[in-house]
């Protein structure tokens, strides 16, 4: 018979083995639980406890849940972070897609108002002949007047193949039409053009979202076609989009080489480049304060390889790229996963970029600004001037 031999173990370190012991299992409990921080379960666990254990009144678990998730996010400290809840997440999808379910407007919307700012193409509301500049003032029985702009606004949103009965009326006029529309989906309009005298071109591009670059492509063909020697590019009021069709879009614009670079928290890097094939002409683009994200990049990447001159006011200054993850109750949350740089390494996180020439826009003209005549926009006209002079001295 083997005899079991004797360990002596002192007192301290019997000790220290069962905090270890105990770390060990508490790990592995946590894993196994699902959650990667113990802060936060036994928090959210314990408050979850007490309230099912004492709270009086009715107890909706989505909207906890929703809340907690809303606290969750708020807490990582990131004003790009999100969490967008299970009844907007479609919209938000079809949106950054660059399509919607509607009657394919964009509007400028107050409390007691809602003005159409754009009619996206083959849309119902075209076919009907709505027009930019038109006001919505009502739809589906409720008004703005009586029930709020929100409230009409969420009566025209419907499902694919529903009818919606929409009031609208003519700037400067009181004739009201009665149009009945179909609601549909929609591709947004992204990116549009027109020529601004015989040999400038001027592109507005309204987002980054998919199918923005085809678009931009598209548009600048067309006005270079049509004679344009120099473009104004504008990204004024423009929230950013998708970092691959900002590049797309880019890509003809620029020389051979970087676009820009993301980085992950481990470090991985992804770059986006640019081929040697890149139209030459004069190009002036139009920043302000409301140029976020992917459109801070377009400028500053034409800025950095000498491209093109900015005109307007200083950009927000956004470094961080996101990631959409879809949960499991149909909810998603929208995370900073990457930061990135411009063409020569720049960060624009809380700095953003200057223009090269400012020009401000007054408080009425900014209030007016998706209604403003090219020429009665100071940014735009000092734009234009800038790549008259650029083609002439070329």
């Amino acid at each position: 018979m083997h005899k079991l031999r004797e360990t002596r173990v002192t007192l301290a370190t019997a000790l220290v083995l069962c905090i270890a012991a105990a770390a060990v299992a508490a790990g592995i409990c946590l894993v196994l639980s699902g959650w990667s921080t113990a802060a936060v379960q036994h928090k959210l666990r314990a408050i979850d406890r007490i309230a099912a254990a004492y709270f009086v009144g009715d107890l909706d678990e989505t909207a906890v849940a929703d809340y907690a998730a809303i606290g969750y996010v708020a807490g990582l400290d990131d004003q790009w972070s999100a969490y967008i809840p299970a009844d907007q997440y479609e919209s938000y999808r079809m949106n950054s897609e660059g399509q919607g379910c509607g009657i394919g407007v964009s509007i400028v919307s107050a409390e007691d108002s809602i003005r159409v700012s754009l009619v996206y193409d083959d849309s119902p509301a075209a076919a009907a002949g709505v027009e930019k500049g038109d006001y919505i003032v009502g739809a589906a029985g409720l008004t703005v007047a009586e029930d709020g702009a929100d409230a009409v606004v969420n009566a025209i949103r419907g499902e694919e193949d529903t009818e919606v009965t929409v009031s609208v009326q003519k700037n400067g006029t009181d004739t009201v039409r009665e149009l009945v529309m179909q609601r549909a989906i929609v591709t947004q309009k992204m990116a549009w053009g027109q020529m601004l005298t015989d040999s400038i071109g001027y592109i507005r591009i309204e987002n980054f979202h998919d199918g923005s670059a085809a678009q931009f492509c598209q548009t600048m063909d067309g006005l270079i076609a049509s004679g344009a020697q120099a473009l104004v590019i504008d990204v004024r009021h423009n929230g950013g989009g998708r970092v691959r069709e900002m590049s797309e879009a880019l890509d003809p614009l620029l020389p051979e080489g970087t676009i820009m670079t993301l980085r992950t928290k481990d470090g991985s890097e992804t770059v986006y480049a640019s081929d040697a094939e890149q139209i030459d002409l004069p190009i002036a683009v139009l920043i302000d304060e409301q140029s976020i994200s992917a459109a801070e990049f377009f400028a500053a990447a034409l800025q950095e390889y000498d491209r093109a001159t900015l005109v307007g006011t200083h950009t927000t200054g956004k470094g961080r790229a996101q990631q959409t993850f879809a949960l499991g109750d149909g909810s998603a949350v929208n995370l900073s996963v990457e930061e990135y740089f411009t063409p020569q390494g720049n960060s624009l996180a809380g700095v953003g970029i200057a223009p090269d020439v400012e020009v401000a826009l007054t408080e009425a003209q900014q209030a007016d600004f998706y209604f403003l005549a090219p020429q009665d926009d100071p940014q735009l006209q000092r734009a234009a001037g800038i790549v008259v002079q650029a083609d002439a001295d070329d």
